[in-house]
């Protein structure tokens, strides 16, 4: 028994759930809107916690390097269940998962603000970061299963945005808020928005779960994604531009005050608000040319050239910082467009491997691992050309196994 097509799905999805009658675009710009919106709020917490470190440190009466192994707690879930979560999102249906993980993550950000132990605060964010799986796989099952036509090519490379976007944010929200009142406050504000994004997602459309559309296993839906080489040469083309990624925010914000002669703040602050707007032009414009139909192989082709010529541009240090600054602008919007293509791509694949949320859970476990990894690879290096190779052969890579993956599907690769 198939799944039927993401168009065929999406009808489906349109018709039924709560406010069944409300239908058309209107409701799909709801969905992206709100499901981009709990995607953001998700990442936000660890950006949130970044530059309150010291200051959260102090009330625990703890050192840094404490809560430097909170924010890593995170992570923790995601490089580990991603897969497993993904076939919990088709099992259970993407709508009840997004009604499931605001609501963790308010109760997270509850305990944060009354954790009178160290060990209560990581506690919480454990759940945070379980929350998280749920957001990452069955936001992006919601959206492939709900969106149609141009739309989705569109919403799905904007939600390659929302970790990026959502880190960004949180940092600058927290460093405004801690200059003039208690941290707390923060992950209240952050709370509040949790619990509206969970009465909002009581109108999601009600996907049917892949279980009863197909009549799989779970591990049978397991094992289709797993033996589906497209879907995981396309996993490793969405990995190492993350990996790479990740590793330049690691490094650039010190690189540059080092190297150019700026504060580590003003730096930090380059690189935070960089990321926001670049990474969202890149998916923007993207999806906009997909949704034109343009052939989303070559675009990653010269989205890759682009963001290695980046790399060079951010890395050099003859550059001066405008000519620096504008690498790094270069380089997220690369990086957006890279993974916008990736996400965009994501549903085609989906029907042959297992199931929306299965697909998406094998791709973030790559992800996450590839992160997981980031941190021993670039802080093992140094220097700029260390820095410049590791992401030339990231990027090369990435662009033969996505040439690989368009290959062996025989003109199926296609957002």
């Amino acid at each position: 028994m198939t799944q039927g097509s993401p168009e065929q799905v999406a009808s489906l999805a349109a018709a039924t759930g709560p406010l069944a009658g409300w239908q058309g675009r209107s409701r799909q710009v709801f969905t992206l809107a709100l499901v981009y919106t709990i995607g953001l709020g998700s990442m936000a917490m660890v950006g949130m916690l970044s530059p309150l470190t010291a200051i959260v440190a102090r009330d625990f009466s703890s050192a840094p390097a404490a809560i430097g192994w909170t924010i890593s707690l995170f992570s923790l879930p995601a490089a580990i269940t991603s897969t497993l979560g993904g076939g919990l999102v088709d099992r259970l249906g993407p709508r009840r998962v997004l009604l499931l993980a605001p609501l963790l993550l308010a109760l997270a950000d509850f305990l944060m603000i009354k954790a009178p132990t160290l060990w209560l605060f990581d506690f919480a964010m454990v759940l945070a970061g379980l929350a998280y799986v749920g957001v990452l796989n069955g936001g992006a099952a919601m959206l492939m299963t709900s969106l149609e036509g141009s739309l989705r090519a569109r919403g799905l490379a904007l939600w390659a945005t929302y970790a990026p976007a959502g880190f960004s944010a949180g940092l600058l929200l927290s460093a405004m808020i801690a200059q003039w009142a208690d941290w707390r406050i923060a992950f209240a504000a952050h709370g509040v928005v949790m619990l509206a994004c969970a009465l909002g997602a009581v109108v999601l459309p009600q996907v049917a779960s892949a279980a009863r559309r197909d009549g799989l296993t779970p591990f049978a839906r397991l094992k289709m994604g797993l033996s589906s080489p497209v879907l995981l040469l396309l996993a490793l083309a969405a990995a190492l531009p993350n990996m790479i990624s990740y590793g330049t925010s690691l490094v650039a914000a010190g690189y540059l005050a080092q190297t150019r002669g700026v504060s580590l703040a003003a730096s930090a602050g380059i690189v935070a608000g960089a990321k926001i707007i670049a990474v969202l032009a890149g998916s923007t414009v993207t999806g906009a040319l997909l949704a034109r139909r343009t052939a989303p192989l070559r675009l990653y082709f010269i989205m890759a050239m682009v963001g290695a010529l980046a790399q060079v541009l951010l890395f050099f240090p003859a550059s001066p910082l405008a000519l620096a600054v504008a690498g790094l602008m270069a380089w997220i919007f690369a990086f957006g467009a890279l993974s916008g293509i990736c996400m965009a791509l994501l549903p085609q694949v989906a029907e042959r491997a297992g199931g929306a949320g299965q697909a998406a859970g094998i791709v973030n476990q790559f992800v996450s691992l590839a992160s997981f990894l980031t941190p021993t690879i670039y802080f093992g290096v140094s220097g700029w050309h260390a820095y410049v190779a590791v992401a030339v052969a990231g990027l090369a890579v990435a662009q033969i196994a996505l040439r690989r993956a368009g290959v062996m599907a025989r003109g199926g690769l296609t957002a």
